[in-house]
């Protein structure tokens, strides 16, 4: 049951045309639109899908307003889809589609389908990163260029509400074998990897008292991708909701921007990488243990 990350999502939203822009300026290529849709994609080919919050070909929504309707789930191969359809069609409905993806539910009733990865490998963006005392990353007598667009590579994680973390997490490891990498005391969160990923986390599961998107998160280069793609957004109108900054959970730079999506999205970089060798640890919730450290930006109303 090789899970190797996320392959896309899909999202419910009741204003088309601001959650349309707000992708354009968060740097994702815009692939096909129409009056009730628009489709975006990472430069791996990592989809998000745009749907009309009414459209009743989307899964339940688990929460009002605009959210998450659906996550897509990655495999390796066919064998891992039907290892999926055989673990979870034991005690809820799974359906093929005719594209061979599978969708059924998680205990939280929120969408999830499954299919051979679509992603395609890209050749990542050299280091530009002079240290002193060594050679140069960056070739001598070259600058940065600032006015470079900034494009997301995928998609790194979903967070999801969750009123039940002890329940949730049972189901991503139990039945579609999750790894837990970090988690905070209290059953208050959950960091999970899927079994064929090594970056920290790809889903979080944090304790609300109702579901919904807390966001989700798209991984650039580096820190100045970060702070360059950010200040786009606010040249733009989109409000920061915290950032930028660096989480200690994880190590990775964020920051996050309110999105007419449902929750937040966030531009993140330099994560931690874990295997099966990982120590798991976990934190006390407090303000201190979400963020090393963290700007937060209070621009104009858009």
């Amino acid at each position: 049951m090789l899970i190797t990350g996320l392959d896309g999502a899909v999202l419910g939203v009741e204003d088309m045309s601001a959650a349309a822009e707000f992708y354009r300026d968060f740097g994702l290529a815009q692939q096909a639109s129409g009056t009730s849709y628009t489709h975006f994609a990472t430069l791996d080919g990592t989809e998000l899908l745009l749907r009309k919050a009414e459209d009743n070909g989307l899964p339940a929504a688990v929460a009002p307003g605009s959210t998450i309707r659906e996550a897509i789930w990655a495999v390796a191969a066919s064998d891992n889809l039907a290892a999926i359809a055989a673990e979870l069609s034991r005690d809820r409905p799974v359906q093929e589609d005719d594209e061979g993806t599978l969708h059924s539910t998680d205990d939280d009733g929120y969408g999830l389908a499954f299919r051979t990865g679509r992603r395609k490998r890209i050749a990542p963006a050299a280091n530009r990163l002079n240290i002193y005392g060594a050679e140069p990353s960056r070739p001598l007598n070259s600058r940065i260029d600032f006015a470079e667009a900034v494009r997301p590579v995928s998609v790194a994680h979903v967070v999801l509400f969750t009123p039940d973390v002890a329940r949730a997490t049972r189901f991503y490891v139990d039945r579609l074998q999750f790894r837990v990498s970090d988690r905070f005391r209290d059953n208050r969160g959950v960091f999970l990897r899927s079994s064929g990923s090594t970056y920290h986390h790809n889903l979080f599961l944090i304790q609300g008292p109702a579901r919904g998107l807390h966001h989700i998160a798209f991984p650039v280069t580096d820190f100045n991708e970060i702070v360059m793609g950010g200040q786009k957004m606010l040249e733009h109108g989109w409000l920061s909701k915290i950032g930028p900054g660096r989480h200690r959970i994880g190590s990775n730079y964020f920051w996050y921007f309110n999105s007419p999506c449902g929750g937040a999205m966030e531009l993140t970089a330099d994560m931690d990488r874990a295997d099966d060798n990982w120590a798991v640890r976990e934190w006390d919730f407090v303000p201190e243990n979400t963020a090393a450290w963290s700007t937060t930006f209070n621009p104009p109303a858009r």
